[in-house]
């Protein structure tokens, strides 16, 4: 069996590592049909572009941190058989507590500002955090409680959030001298601190990297994480145990929610220097996208979100120094997730592997009993 297993886990990251590989080389395809002039620096800009500065690779670990916390968030959702994508409403709601807090109220005003940035920073991950948990714990409960497919209610929340960001915005904390919708600056004892003369690349990394150790301790060294995960690979197998699965789908989803929370701090009190946010951002679909790559494993999620968000600044290069359109960035994503996905993908060599290793087994067994 455990020949079986180490076979199984060889080729899901033979997939996973196809699947990218395959679709790198059909966007360098298409790229170079696609490059009138220079086809050859087209290639380069998009494999090395992001590597090239630092202020260019900033913009690949500013956006890392998001995604690998939204990532990690999504693994708890999905390893427990649920599909909740209202992470990505989280990033433009659940910064308004921390911002009606910062701009609205004179503690945030008068007395905030006083406050050393560490405590600040506490301030803001824990709110943003706790907006995160109930946001998602909406979807939830309509499908634990009432049974509505928390995909489809998910997605009409992410609007929800937006909108919602939108009048909260309009009616209280804009700031009326711009010519655009936003808020004042934030106070730099308010933000994250930027790193590399001011690129993109901000102390949010250490958010990121202390989410992913919490989450990988809980996911694989508590009991809470084996519960979780024996309800979403066994639903009945869970409840005959004697595990309460509905109270785990819901755990599950309020600690997607705190991740996703924290993703939209780092992400809105990082990169930008006010709050602005128009339209959904795509952290929490790319979030998403890089804990589907990772097969529910947070493992492998700081690796599937470094890709996510080495394609991402791949494609701004490229879209700046060519006339490749942004766009080919979700192409790309289709490809890698129709891969990843297809379960029938390697499919045949998995099972030959394994009927091989079975059949050897048999035949050692057999073996040794005549012997005996």
């Amino acid at each position: 069996m455990k020949k079986v297993e180490r076979i199984d886990k060889m080729f899901e990251f033979l997939r996973v590592f196809l699947g990218i590989v395959i679709a790198f080389l059909i966007c360098i395809i298409i790229i170079v049909l696609m490059s009138n002039e220079d086809p050859a620096g087209a290639v380069y800009n998009f494999m090395i572009g992001p590597f090239m500065t630092p202020r260019r690779f900033g913009q690949v670990l500013a956006k890392y941190s998001s995604y690998l916390l939204a990532g990690l968030g999504m693994c708890f959702i999905y390893a427990a058989g649920r599909f909740n994508m209202a992470g990505e409403g989280c990033i433009n709601l659940a910064p308004m507590p921390v911002l009606l807090l910062m701009f609205y109220t004179d503690f945030g005003k008068n007395v905030m500002i006083g406050f050393p940035k560490i405590v600040n920073l506490i301030i803001i991950i824990a709110l943003c955090a706790i907006a995160g948990a109930i946001i998602l714990m909406i979807p939830a409960f309509g499908r634990e409680k009432l049974g509505a497919n928390e995909m489809v209610t998910s997605t009409i929340m992410n609007y929800f959030c937006l909108y919602a960001a939108l009048w909260i915005l309009k009616g209280t904390i804009t700031d009326r001298s711009r010519s655009f919708l936003g808020t004042p600056d934030f106070p730099e004892n308010m933000r994250f601190t930027r790193y590399w003369n001011g690129s993109n690349f901000t102390s949010g990394i250490f958010v990121a990297i202390i989410g992913c150790i919490i989450a990988l301790v809980i996911f694989y060294r508590t009991p809470l994480g084996a519960k979780i995960r024996m309800c979403g690979d066994n639903l009945q197998f869970a409840i005959y145990s004697g595990i309460n699965a509905t109270q785990m789908m819901f755990i599950a989803q309020l600690i997607g929610g705190l991740f996703a929370g924290a993703a939209a701090a780092v992400e809105n009190f990082g990169i930008y220097n006010y709050y602005y946010q128009s339209l959904l951002t795509n952290v929490g679909m790319d979030g998403l996208l890089a804990a589907v790559m990772a097969k529910k494993k947070p493992i492998f999620v700081p690796i599937t979100a470094f890709i996510m968000a080495y394609i991402r600044s791949a494609a701004n290069v490229l879209n700046a120094n060519t006339n490749i359109p942004i766009e080919l960035v979700t192409m790309l994503q289709a490809v890698i997730v129709l891969f990843v996905a297809a379960e029938e993908f390697l499919g045949g060599a998995r099972r030959k592997a394994i009927y091989e290793i079975s059949r050897k087994e048999e035949e050692s067994k057999k073996s040794t009993e005549v012997a005996i």
